[in-house]
């Protein structure tokens, strides 16, 4: 699905997608703020009872108020989308940072899994929440720095997995999925979380995803069976005692792992502080991370020795296998001084560990499938290539009309040769940054024309002809609006053709200068001899030549105008006939009048007339739709209930417009006791209606109300 429509939100752009749907960029039209939209895939928005449990645990989440943690706002389907709305982070994800820096450092890293534990902490603690899919895309990194868990919204309870886990397709990611998930142990717990933490730690002090060259399946069964390299044997700088934190973190049996993130934070603490461990090493084996048991042989140039980048080291480590016994590699080349120079790379051998008694792993489906990377070449056709294929990717973007989408991919991109593909993907993103502000300025001046057809077509409807003449001036001079130049010089014309009108009814007597006439006015008819038409008068003499009479226009009768208009025959003059049929109710006589005009402001003001029609017969359908939905709630005993519920929280809801209703809501201040209160409430509530047709209809709104009071308990 490439669009879609949520009420009450305006979708700005598409942000990323992944195995659990897309999210967008959005804001809240009733609080105006920036929120994140998660839309769910359709394997779960068509299911009721995925759809359910989905709402029901979201409701969980929304009750946390943690600074570590993406609120959750509200949880809805429409229209068969199931959407998770959720506080905007303006940063980015660990993810798109290591695909920036490659390894972070360990400092660095150990921040980070600080703020998670802790913030995981707190959902355990409180709500029983375990995440089920910690990895580096749902850690984020707020704009000042804040470190932050994202799609809590998607997590178990520990009294909600039997039903969760009952089918044959679980939550996780090959990469940092816990031995437990794969063999669809139930319970779970929150060391399911320490374990995908532990290979997060893993990635960010490596830059090497743990077993990340094998497939999706057996991937999952190396979590159970086998083993990945002491970080130091990719990077040699990673402290010993970071490597026995992760080491701990990933004991393959939760009973032995890490209790809980009490032991977590207090082993990292004691990490940070570079204290010594008081726990013994685990039995070999017994982790996914092998330890390293003497020190790596240093990497000598044939000049000097000097530490291998980063790339290279890794580049010896790819191919792990659960079956493989060793990796062999040779010839490394890199290039010095326009020069190749060749570097002798001794090969570590790797020992795969697997418990003799270890028992067979049952691997189910994952969501999502996260496909392993490939191994990077080392060659300049190698570079030619993904250059090319950046290109095709954008020219693919460019052709779609996806401009900030390829934008996106451009900046965030992580795939082969990131370094030496910069240059050019900078200045593919620029040009599509240049591609996309044209065609923005370009769709806001065709808003901005619609706006300015809107205004004088109302000014003419109201016979204010001057001030519309003044609207088409002004935007003949703004240079965005170029493009309709030629229409706005007709409807000028027009409009300026309008506006002299009083003087070409006047110039119409012009035959009658010299003759007895009689003149139909305001105040009746009148018969003179017309003498002359001065300084926009009419002068005549009385019919017995006794006395002068100056008539304006504005005394002449409406009627006599009309006749006038008719036999002029000119366009303004159709123009100014169809305005007095459409302001008395005739508007078939106004079209035909206005499409007689043969005027570009003609055709805007029956396009204006149409969309009249269609906007009143939408009002009308919604004041009908509303109406019945208030006459439906009021005879609903689920909603008097559930307006009961909030009103004793002290929000005033005398109204049935659920989008007030809902606003208010969101916006309430509720007091400590007050949510007490409601919390206990609102478990009678769910027990008496929970299944009612209201609670299933506006579940959004419930846990909306939920949000609201559990804010004042946290």
């Amino acid at each position: 699905m490439n669009d879609f429509t949520l009420a009450g939100f305006e979708l700005i752009e598409k942000v990323g997608e992944g195995g659990m749907g897309q999210v967008w960029k959005a804001r809240q039209l009733s609080l105006d703020r920036l929120v994140a939209i998660k839309l769910l895939p359709p394997r779960l928005s068509h299911d009721p009872e995925s759809i359910k449990q989905i709402i029901k645990e979201a409701r969980t989440a929304a009750k946390l108020k943690h600074p570590g943690i993406v609120h959750m706002y509200d949880a809805s389907e429409q229209d068969g989308h199931c959407c998770l709305v959720m506080e905007f982070i303006d940063g980015y994800n660990v993810g798109q940072w290591l695909g920036r820096k490659k390894v972070l450092t360990y400092k660095d890293s150990l921040v980070v899994i600080e703020s998670v534990a802790v913030a995981l902490k707190y959902a355990w603690r409180e709500a029983g929440l375990i995440h089920c899919d910690i990895k580096p895309e749902n850690i984020m990194v707020d704009h000042d720095g804040t470190i932050k868990v994202a799609d809590l919204g998607l997590s178990l309870t520990r009294d909600s997995q039997g039903a969760s886990q009952a089918s044959d397709e679980i939550a996780g990611t090959p990469g940092y999925i816990s031995p437990e998930q794969v063999q669809g142990q139930v319970p779970l717990d929150c060391r399911t979380d320490i374990y995908a933490l532990g290979c997060c730690l893993y990635q960010m002090v490596t830059g090497v995803r743990p077993f990340h060259n094998l497939s999706d399946s057996d991937a999952m069964e190396a979590q159970v069976s086998s083993q990945i390299p002491d970080p130091r044997e990719l990077v040699p700088e990673v402290p010993a005692s970071v490597c026995g934190l992760i080491e701990w973190m990933l004991i393959k049996d939760p009973a032995h792992r890490l209790a809980d993130w009490d032991a977590v934070l207090k082993e990292l603490h004691r990490v940070q502080k570079s204290s010594m461990s008081t726990r013994e090493a685990p039995p070999e084996g017994a982790s996914t991370m092998r330890r390293r048991l003497q020190a790596a042989t240093p990497v000598a140039d044939e000049k000097k020795t000097e530490k291998q980048p980063v790339w290279v080291r890794l580049a010896i480590i790819a191919g792990v296998g659960a079956c493989i016994a060793a990796i062999q590699m040779g010839g490394i080349w890199w290039f010095s001084h326009n020069k190749p120079k060749e570097v002798t790379v001794p090969i570590p051998q790797l020992t795969v560990t697997v418990p003799t008694n270890a028992p067979k792993p049952v691997v189910k489906k994952v969501v999502p499938v996260v496909p392993a990377p490939k191994v990077k070449p080392n060659n300049d056709v190698a570079i030619a290539r993904t250059i090319r294929g950046i290109r095709s990717t954008v020219d693919t973007y460019i052709e779609t009309g996806k401009l900030a989408q390829g934008i996106l991919w451009l900046e965030t991109y992580t795939d082969d040769w990131v370094e030496e593909t910069q240059s050019v993907r900078k200045e593919l993103a620029d040009s599509l940054k240049a591609k996309k502000a044209v065609l923005d300025d370009a769709a806001q001046a065709e808003v901005d024309w619609s706006n300015r057809q809107e205004a004088i077509t109302s000014c003419v409807l109201s016979g204010k002809y001057v001030v519309a003449h003044q609207l088409v001036d002004a935007a003949l001079k703004e240079e965005r609006l170029k493009k309709h130049r030629a229409e706005m010089a007709s409807v000028d014309r027009a409009v300026e053709d309008i506006c002299s009108l009083p003087d070409t009814l006047l110039k119409s007597f012009e035959a009658d200068i010299d003759k007895d006439i009689t003149i139909q006015l305001v105040r009746g008819p009148f018969s003179g001899h017309l003498m002359a038409i001065r300084d926009r008068k009419l002068i005549m003499r009385t019919m017995d030549q006794m006395a002068q009479v100056d008539l304006k226009l504005e005394e002449i009768a409406p009627a006599e105008k009309q006749a006038r208009l008719i036999a002029l025959d000119l366009p303004q003059g159709f123009l100014v006939r169809g305005v007095t049929a459409y302001n008395a109710g005739k508007t078939d006589e106004a079209d035909a009048l206005w499409d007689k005009s043969g005027t570009v402001l003609g055709s805007m003001l029956i396009a204006r007339r149409k969309a009249d029609l269609v906007a009143a017969a939408q009002a009308a359908s919604l004041a009908s739709a509303r109406a019945a939905e208030e006459a439906e709630m009021r005879a609903d005993p689920a909603f008097a209930a559930f307006g009961k519920l909030v009103k004793r929280a002290g929000i005033d809801l005398d109204q049935y417009d659920l989008g007030k209703m809902r606003g208010a809501i969101e916006s309430a201040t509720i007091n400590r006791e007050a949510a007490l209160l409601s919390d206990r409430a609102m478990d009678a509530f769910l027990e008496a209606h929970g299944t009612s047709p209201f609670a299933e209809k506006h579940a959004d709104l419930i846990l909306a109300f939920q949000s609201a009071y559990g804010r004042a308990m946290h």
